[in-house]
Order: C-alpha cells, then structure tokens, then sequence
C-alpha cells in the first residue's frame, strides 16, 4: 500500500480531494443531468402550452366562446379556413398537445375573456418576468405566475387579447 513520504504526495491528494469535492458540490447545486432533462421537458411543455392558448384566443376572437368540449375548437384550429383561423393573427395557430407525455392539456372554459389551461409539471417553476421566451402565443398565457411546487399548475389564458 503506498504511503504519502514527501510534500509533493500530500499536495497531489489535498488537490484531487479538492477537484472530488468541487465536482459532488457542482452536481448537488445545479441537480446533474435528471434535473437538466426535466426543466427542458417543462420549458417544451410550457411553449406547447402557449400556442395551444393562442389558438384558444384565435377560436373565441373569430368564432365565439369556448363550448365545454374542446373537439369543435380543435377542429376548428386544424382547418386552415375556419373563422377562428381567419382572425387577425391566427393564420399560422395550432393546437399541441403536451410533446412529452402525448396528453390533451386540460382546458377549462371560463367566462368569454379567459379559460384555464393546465399541464402537469415536473418542476417548480419561478415565473419570473424577465422575459422568458415561451414562443409563439406566449402573450396570452399568464407566464409569470410561480409554479410552487411539481404537479399540476393552471395558467389564466386571456381569450380577448389582441394579436401581439
């Protein structure tokens, strides 16, 4: 077994326990790869998440308010020259679906002015102002509201906003 005899040996060990400590230290702050993964996978939903509200903004500008039933807004949404595609704006609007799980996000009418849009999130989230790039129809989405905790988190979607 090799014992440490000179100055340079207990250099070399006090300098990779240091570079082995630095490394454990970097991985428990910023969360390793896992984490990584998840607040992408977050930030992907949160765009889809988006568009599918600008689309809801394009249905109840261009054809009225939205039924329980959100199959006639999705077909609406797909035909390139139904009335809700044809409001100012909305020529190039879709309807997504959370790109991770596959999964409808949940839509839950309100009055003619808002809705509520909801995914199941795998992070908390900070919903900072600090403008956030969530593309396009970011604007009709409460985006700087916190998400406190992992789960389900409903954003406010303003259904009467115009077109940005």
């Amino acid at each position: 077994m090799w014992t440490p005899r000179e100055a340079g040996d207990w250099l070399a060990i006090a300098l990779v326990t240091v570079v082995v400590a630095s490394i454990a230290a970097g991985l428990v702050i910023i969360g390793g790869p896992a984490k990584a993964r998840q607040e992408q996978q977050d930030s992907m939903r949160l765009q889809a998440l988006a568009e599918t509200a600008m689309a809801l903004n394009c249905y109840n500008r261009g054809v009225g308010t939205l039924p329980e039933d959100m199959s006639p807004v999705r077909a609406a949404i797909e035909d390139a020259g139904s009335d809700a595609r044809l409001a100012p704006g909305c020529r190039n609007v879709s309807w997504r679906d959370d790109p991770i799980s596959g999964e409808a996000f949940e839509i839950i009418p309100g009055d003619d002015r808002h809705a509520q849009i909801c995914a199941v999130f795998a992070r908390p989230g900070r919903g900072d102002t600090g403008i956030p790039y969530y593309g396009l129809g970011a604007e009709h989405i409460n985006s700087a509201a916190p998400r406190p905790e992992p789960g389900r988190f409903c954003y406010t979607v303003d259904l009467a906003a115009s077109p940005g």
